[in-house]
């Protein structure tokens, strides 16, 4: 395959879309979704500023805020406003949830360069109506724009499998985190916003595509399918195998890893995390990134280049984890072997895993 034209043109002749989550919206015939409303504030989500009596404060009324922390010993939670830089100390008598943005039909999605545009993409649809066979029309800005850098590493060997369950989702990743490099705080506060505002499946979505990846090989086409059922056949619900190809390596370091990277440089990155948090793949998520911190340890390639970016975020999640430098090889073994993707690890899927149980399992 030598030129996005040709890829195109395969693409089209491609079906598909992954069958991931019964009740998405599929057809303008069927009743659309109702937005979602958050039943209280919490860090993670959207909220309206109301009802501030100072000159300063009756600017912020009406104005839209993300909610980082809630700073309990003041009795307020800490916001970044959408369109003002720094955090301010509101009471929550002063916050009111935001309903999430209704899913977007198929045809809407990714019509523009814009976060809210690449986080769309971040959806899976059963299919284009009642009783016709799933449609796949690629985004026109995933050839042309932020992704088409990482289609010429895909082996076409796993191409059909990319495109049935990730290849929008994956495209969006790389999109949104270079919003953040170009634009800096800006541009991550713009994703930001996206990402909270929209509905819930862009954070569960984003996470899969870190944990549940689809099996990436630029050397595809030489190969034998000796580890292939272990993509293919793997739910969403559990990892999928490790991978160190270069393909791989690039598109996890330009796409979702890369995009939480950033977002580890703002404190308004909390309310990404924090949102993380509430979704049924966060133990997942946990896991992947464990698992590649216990690969840098062992030299692996995608360990050497990943492991970093994700120590980086388990430091942002997770305060007071030993993960400041490079695991040694012991350690490194250690974690692999707990954090197997054919184990449970129940400690990650506890409602507040800390860094200290974190640290008695598998660091100590």
């Amino acid at each position: 395959m030598n030129s996005n034209s040709e890829l195109l043109e395969m693409l089209n002749k491609m079906g598909g879309m992954m069958d991931s989550f019964s009740g998405n919206y599929s057809s303008d015939d069927e009743e659309p979704p109702k937005p979602v409303l958050p039943t209280k504030v919490q860090p993670g989500i959207i909220c309206q500023v109301d009802g501030l009596k100072s000159a300063a404060g009756q600017k912020l009324n009406g104005c839209q805020c993300a909610v980082i922390r809630n700073i309990s010993e003041e009795e307020r939670f800490e916001v970044r406003m959408k369109d003002e830089e720094g955090t301010k100390a509101l009471k929550e008598a002063n916050l009111s949830p935001v309903e999430k943005l209704v899913l977007p039909t198929h045809s809407r999605r990714g019509s523009s360069s814009s976060a809210r545009s690449l986080c769309e993409l971040l959806l899976y649809y059963k299919g284009s109506g009642p009783g016709m066979a799933p449609e796949f029309s690629p985004s026109r800005i995933m050839l042309t724009g932020f992704a088409g850098q990482c289609l010429d590493h895909i082996g076409t060997r796993n191409l059909m499998w990319l495109v049935q369950v990730q290849m929008e989702q994956l495209a969006a990743t790389v999109g949104l985190a270079k919003i953040c490099l170009d634009y800096d705080e800006e541009g991550a506060a713009e994703v930001l916003f996206a990402l909270l505002e929209g509905d819930p499946m862009y954070i569960d979505v984003l996470i899969q595509t870190i944990h549940w990846t689809g099996l990436i090989d630029h050397d595809g086409d030489d190969n034998n399918d000796v580890h292939s059922d272990g993509f293919s056949n793997c739910p969403p619900t559990k990892l999928t195998p490790d991978q160190d190809s270069y393909s791989y390596v690039k598109l996890m370091s330009t796409g979702p890893l890369r995009l939480l990277v950033e977002m580890t440089k703002y404190k308004f990155g909390g309310a990404l995390f924090e949102a993380m948090k509430e979704s049924e793949f966060h133990h997942l998520f946990l896991q992947r990134l464990l698992r590649l911190v216990g690969r840098e340890g062992i030299n692996t390639n995608d360990g050497s280049k990943l492991g970093p970016m994700a120590r980086k975020i388990l430091l942002k999640v997770l305060p007071g984890i030993n993960l400041e430098k490079k695991l040694d090889s012991m350690k490194a073994q250690h974690l692999l072997v707990q954090t197997s993707r054919n184990l449970p690890c129940q400690f990650l899927r506890a409602e507040n895993v800390s860094a200290t149980t974190l640290n008695e399992i598998y660091f100590e």
